[in-house]
Formats: C-alpha cells, sequence, structure tokens
C-alpha cells in the first residue's frame, strides 16, 4: 500500500472508532443500559469498546483496505504491520519493570493533575467495585487490565502511531498519539495523565521494537491499579508500601526521582539493543536522509553514528535510537481534514465530561 494511502486508511480507521465511542457515550447518556445490572454493564461497558471499536472494527476496516488496493487479505500482514514482533525473555522482565515504574509515576502525575482539576471545581466521582472476592479481583484484571492493553495498544501504538511516523516522524507521531490517546478516554479526569502514560507506551514500543511491550507495560498498570483497588478487601500485600511511598514528601521526591532515572535507562537499553542490532540499516537510512552514500560514506557513519548517540543524555539518546531519519511528508486535504476531526470531536467530548460525566 502507497505511504499516502496507508496514512488516509490509518485515520479513517482511527476517526470511525473515535465516533463509535462517542456514539456509544452518548447511548449510555440517554439511558439505552440502564435495564442492565451493574455487574452486565461493567462487563459491556468493556466488551463494546475494546473488543469490538478499538479492535474488531478497525482489524476489519484494515482487511477491508487490502481487499481495496487489490493486496492479499492478511491478518498476518496487519500483525507484522503494526508491530506485534517476539520479545526476547530478559526484555520482557525489563519490560515488566518499566510497568511497575510507570505506574508508580502515573500515581505522581495523576494526583498533580488531579489537584488541578479540583482547584477549578471538577469533582471526581469513585465508586466500589463491582464484582468482589477473588473472582471479581480476577475478572477485574481481564476487564480493566488485559482487554484494554490488547485493544487500546493495537489501535494506538499499532495501528496510529505506526501510520503516522512516515508522515509526520518519530517525534510529532508519539505526542499526536498520545494527545489523541488521552482524549480517546473522553474524560478531563483521565486526559492529563492518559497522555503521559501514552507518551510512554510510545516510547516502549518503538524502542522494543513490539508492540508487545506496550501492551506488558500497559497492562502492569492497570492491572496494579485493580489489585491496589481490592487490597483493603482482600487483605492484599503491598498496600503499606505503597502508602510509605506517598505519605512523606522527601521520600516522595526521591521515589519519583528513583522511578524516572530507572525508566529512563529501561527504555534508552532496550532502544540501544534494537539500535545496535539492526545499524547496517539504521546506517543507510540516515546517509539516505542526507542524500549521500558510497562504501567509505557507509564504514565512516557505521562507525560513528553509535558512538556519537551513546554521548547524548539518556532521553535524547533514547529519541535518537528510535528515530528513523524519515523526513515529513506534506499531507494530503483528505486525511488533514480527518485528523483535524478526530482532535475536534476527542477535545469536545472531554471537555463536555466536566458536565456529561462518564458512563
Amino acid at each position: 500500500m502507497q505511504q499516502s494511502k496507508r496514512y488516509t486508511v490509518t485515520i479513517l480507521v482511527y476517526l470511525t472508532a473515535m465516533v463509535l465511542l462517542v456514539l456509544l457515550q452518548i447511548l449510555a447518556s440517554f439511558g439505552c443500559f440502564n435495564g442492565l445490572s451493574d455487574e452486565a454493564l461493567t462487563i459491556v461497558s468493556s466488551i463494546l469498546p475494546q473488543i469490538v471499536i478499538m479492535f474488531g472494527v478497525p482489524l476489519t476496516m484494515l482487511l477491508v483496505a487490502q481487499k481495496v488496493n487489490h493486496e492479499p487479505v492478511s491478518v498476518r500482514a496487519i500483525t507484522k504491520q503494526v508491530g506485534w514482533r517476539k520479545m526476547s525473555f530478559k526484555n520482557v522482565l525489563l519490560v515488566f519493570l518499566l510497568g511497575i515504574g510507570l505506574y508508580l509515576l502515573n500515581i505522581f502525575v495523576a494526583s498533580f493533575f488531579g489537584m488541578f482539576l479540583q482547584a477549578v471545581g471538577y469533582q471526581y466521582t469513585s465508586s466500589p467495585n463491582v464484582f468482589t472476592g477473588w473472582g471479581g479481583l480476577l475478572l477485574t484484571i481481564l476487564l480493566s487490565a488485559v482487554l484494554p492493553a490488547l485493544c487500546e495498544e493495537f489501535l494506538h501504538r499499532g495501528v496510529l502511531l505506526n501510520g503516522m511516523i512516515p508522515q509526520f516522524g518519530v517525534q510529532r507521531s508519539i505526542i499526536l498519539v498520545s494527545v489523541l490517546f488521552g482524549l480517546m478516554h473522553m474524560n478531563i479526569g483521565q486526559f492529563f495523565y492518559a497522555t503521559v502514560l501514552g507518551w510512554f507506551f510510545c516510547v516502549t514500543a518503538l524502542a522494543a521494537r513490539s508492540l508487545w511491550a506496550s501492551v506488558i507495560v500497559h497492562f502492569v498498570n492497570n492491572a496494579l491499579a485493580t489489585y491496589f483497588s481490592y487490597a483493603e478487601e482482600l487483605s492484599l500485600p503491598g498496600m503499606q508500601v505503597l502508602n510509605f511511598l506517598l505519605s512523606n514528601p522527601l521520600i516522595m521526591i526521591l521515589t519519583i526521582l528513583v522511578v524516572v532515572v530507572g525508566v529512563a535507562e529501561i527504555l534508552r537499553h532496550l532502544a540501544r539493543e534494537n539500535f545496535e542490532r539492526d545499524l547496517d540499516a539504521y546506517t543507510v537510512r540516515y546517509l539516505a536522509s542526507q542524500n549521500t552514500f558510497d562504501a567509505s560514506d557507509f564504514d565512516r557513519v557505521k562507525d560513528v553514528l553509535p558512538r556519537a548517540i551513546k554521548s547524548m543524555p539518556t532521553w535524547k539518546a533514547t529519541m535518537a535510537y528510535i528515530d528513523t531519519f524519515d523526513t515529513p511528508k506534506p499531507t494530503q486535504p483528505l486525511p488533514k481534514a480527518l485528523l483535524w476531526s478526530v482532535c475536534v470531536l476527542g477535545t469536545i467530548i472531554t471537555v463536555l465530561s466536566l458536565v456529561w460525566g462518564t458512563w
């Protein structure tokens, strides 16, 4: 598929998903699901947005796009396109540690923006766990951690991010996808920390060169949140440690510093490992971006480029390792209009959630 067509399909797929999510929100606000029990409503409100809208509909549309463009209709080609690649056992462990670090970081980010929103009059609502007991914990982890990790990552870090990078470059694409991920929640209370988490999810997927990496960190973040929501009911261990980290300002600051350094080092390690493994390909892409190429240039750049990036600060080096060196392309009117439609729609619903609430 030509790049311009692929980007148009990507934005059309995402716009369709957003419109369906908005329609679902409207149906809920008009009481269309009021006849369901709390348990049934919780299940439906997980399955419809996740499995149907954020996974099933995009996958179907991508398969249809292959047919329309006279390509072999193949789910395997789509999984390759979105970056569902295997990871080594060592990297899986590192990504699990990364997920724990991002969960702790997310607590601080959510608390900070939560205080800001409450200062301007926004009231958070909390409700007890719908399902109880150990069975309830496992079912809630399935609905709130497993499904979002698979379905939201497929749509955002798989379809959207990979479709945007050739068009906008790595850094702009990460920002755009992160903001859209925040807007997708259609809830001002979740927008800020979801956007920050979305940025880390994007970098994680690109650093590890596998969608599984962002799936794992997304799962760990949501699963830990669910675990601690059941900690009091089931007398689960770990809550005292978490409270200790949050109770003292000095300890909290030290924890944030340790987490940020740890997250940065894991991401740089993952990105550097993949960069060095594919150094020949990176060197060719870099030379192509400089509009020059010969044997002497290749050997020189292959030697100099890794050393130059290695000398950079951690975060800058990580971004350099995952850069594709692609020159952003001018956006055609139709996909530009579709992208603006997605942004405007998500922004309107997110702002309206101040008074509309969530389902």
